[in-house]
């Protein structure tokens, strides 16, 4: 098993904790957002409700104020995280990798199939084919988890292996 492998199978739990850990802070924020929200609806409603009194105008302008800020700062936020979200879509996130011995005359698995996808199965296969006077290496392009180009038993376990966690959107239209 190589380094890169080990790490995200010893690692892996713990990057979905942090990601759950992300999504909860993300809803906690949220949750005070939105109390906040209820507690400035709670006393413009008392505000209106009564008399106003001397300085009522002025504090219902700072209330306004304060809100149309918030908004802002909300449309901001849900602009980032939307954009954030498609970034994280568009990154490799999945790895393959299968060792192999290509020719019979030589010991050892020095040969390679590396496959790396991002969420939407797009990404490429590597392979490097050592012999005993050159090392030959192939690049190929996969999308939404099929070989654009014919790939051998080998770099075809490589997709697989990158491809078996992912969950295709179904639009077929999504482009790389």
């Amino acid at each position: 098993m190589t380094p890169f492998q080990e790490f995200f199978q010893n690692f892996g739990p713990y990057l979905w904790l942090i990601l759950l850990l992300a999504i909860a802070g993300m809803a906690y924020w949220f949750y005070r957002f939105q109390s906040r929200y209820s507690k400035d609806y709670q006393q413009l409603d008392a505000l209106l409700r009564s008399n106003g009194g001397e300085g009522g105008l002025e504090k219902l302008l700072t209330r306004l104020t304060r809100l149309e800020r918030d908004a802002a700062m909300l449309d901001v936020l849900q602009t980032a995280m939307r954009e954030l979200e498609l970034r994280q879509n568009q990154s490799f996130q999945s790895v393959g990798l299968v060792r192999f011995n290509p020719f019979t005359d030589m010991g050892g698995d020095q040969s390679f199939a590396l496959s790396i996808v991002d969420s939407y199965g797009n990404g490429f296969v590597l392979s490097s084919l050592h012999g005993r006077t050159a090392t030959r290496v192939y690049a190929k392009t996969v999308k939404r988890g099929q070989s654009t180009q014919t790939v051998s038993t080998e770099e075809q376990a490589a997709i697989e292996q990158a491809m078996r966690f992912q969950q295709l959107p179904p639009d077929a239209s999504i482009q790389a």
